[in-house]
C-alpha cells in the first residue's frame, strides 16, 4: 500500500495549511541558510605554530603566501604578500596585484608558502 495524504503520519499535520505567510517562509529559509553556515574547526598548537612560522618566513624572505580562511559558507583562499601583522590586535594584512585583505587570526585555517 502506498502512502497518501490520509495515511497517518504522512503530511497530515500540514495538510490544512498549504498557504504560508511571507514572514513564516522567510523564517524557514533563514533557518536553512543558518544550517548551511560553515563552522571553522579549532586549530591545535602544532597547526598554530606552523601558521606562525610560515608567516614569519614569508616576511623575512619577502615571499607570497596562500592563506585559507573561514568565510560564512566555507573556506576561501587568498594569495599575497604579508604587508602588516598586528599581534596585539590579532590581524594581518595581505596585499597582491589586484586586492588587499585584512583578516583576523581567528579566521585563518592554514597558510602555505606560494
Amino acid at each position: 500500500m502506498t502512502p497518501n495524504k490520509l495515511t497517518p503520519g504522512y503530511n497530515l499535520m500540514w495538510e490544512s495549511s498549504r498557504m504560508m505567510l511571507p514572514e513564516h517562509r522567510e523564517q524557514l529559509l533563514e533557518e536553512r541558510r543558518r544550517q548551511k553556515e560553515f563552522r571553522s574547526p579549532l586549530l591545535d598548537e602544532d597547526q598554530l605554530q606552523k601558521i606562525n612560522r610560515v608567516i614569519a618566513e614569508s616576511i623575512e624572505q619577502e615571499r607570497a603566501v596562500t592563506v585559507t580562511y573561514a568565510e560564512k559558507y566555507g573556506p576561501v583562499q587568498f594569495w599575497g604578500w604579508v604587508k602588516h601583522v598586528k599581534p596585539h590586535e590579532k590581524w594581518l594584512k595581505l596585499i597582491n596585484d589586484e586586492d588587499t585583505l585584512t583578516i583576523s587570526f581567528d579566521r585563518i585555517l592554514d597558510v602555505e608558502m606560494s
